[in-house]
């Protein structure tokens, strides 16, 4: 298959008919995101399309306005659609999104990925790739795990961390949930006080609103602890993750608070699970096309 630059594919004509496809008439004008932050998106939520067609679905994301992708590793997510990327090497990958029009300097690992006996494998793919940050997606360990056996999960990552350090990439800590209660208190604050501040930093995960817990009062709780976020909203009534601007979150205290806490400046990363019939590409359309025009 050919593959096109960013460039190309608009001078072919691709971007008028995405556009066509998926904008508003005053949508074409290009604003500046909230702090001039570059959007990316989380490429799980696209999964499906990505292992049928990885260079077009680029394509079409970067048509909306899209700067960067957040990747999960081929190899540890296999099973969840990424299989088709195994047949590519990190230099591959890294030329497809860059044909793209794109940037990728963040992805997820599955925990063994990043345990020390698989590190320096995991670091050398990173660099290949381009990545700045080395994403562990959660910890593979019981639900009722003691505070003891965090303390040697916490142990091994930090000495794994310290390699990646070492290599001038980084390690960071993606939270699925806040957690339960573990000896009197919540696992995500006890997991920030094991984890070395330095060597590993926290990627929000923004769908705890879900559990009532204070998305921004976490944000300003840890500064210099974030590094990047995971953006989506949260409608109690519904019971489910929507697009930005239709839940619960205020989005000006969130994105000021996260700029004080030292979000990098490719951190900002929509995470959607894009099924809507007709339109896969719809909710990342509504994420980008509100936090474009949030006024702060």
């Amino acid at each position: 298959m050919k593959t096109y630059s960013r460039r190309e594919f608009i001078g072919a004509g691709a971007m008028g008919t995405l556009a066509a496809m998926y904008f508003k008439p005053d949508f074409l004008t290009t604003g500046s995101l909230p702090f001039n932050w570059p959007l990316s998106f989380q490429s799980y939520g696209l999964r499906e399309m990505i292992g049928q067609d990885f260079e077009g679905t680029l394509k079409k994301v970067s048509a909306i306005g899209y700067k960067g992708i957040e990747m999960c590793s081929p190899k540890g997510y296999e099973k969840s659609g990424f299989g088709p990327l195994t047949a590519f090497s990190p230099e591959e990958l890294r030329k497809k999104i860059e044909d793209a029009g794109m940037f990728c300097k963040s992805c997820h690992f599955q925990h063994p990925e990043l345990k020390p006996d698989k590190v320096q494998e995991t670091i050398a793919y990173g660099k290949k790739l381009g990545l700045k940050d080395l994403v562990i997606s959660g910890i593979w360990i019981k639900k009722d795990a003691t505070l003891d056996e965090w303390k040697v999960v916490a142990d091994e990552l930090n000495k794994s961390a310290e390699e990646i350090k070492k290599a001038g990439l980084q390690m960071v800590y993606h939270n699925h949930s806040i957690g339960p209660v573990v000896n009197g208190e919540k696992l995500y604050d006890i997991i920030m006080r094991l984890f070395d501040p330095f060597l590993i930093k926290m990627q929000f995960q923004l769908a705890v609103a879900s559990e009532n817990e204070d998305v921004v009062g976490y944000l300003a709780k840890y500064p210099g602890r974030y590094i990047s976020l995971h953006i989506h909203d949260w409608d109690p009534a519904q019971k489910k993750v929507v697009s930005t601007g239709k839940g619960i979150i205020d989005w000006k205290k969130v994105l000021e608070t996260a700029k004080k806490s030292g979000i990098s400046d490719y951190g900002m990363i929509v995470e959607m699970e894009t099924k809507a019939p007709g339109d896969p590409l719809q909710d990342l359309v509504e994420c980008y096309n509100y936090l474009q025009n949030l006024k702060l």
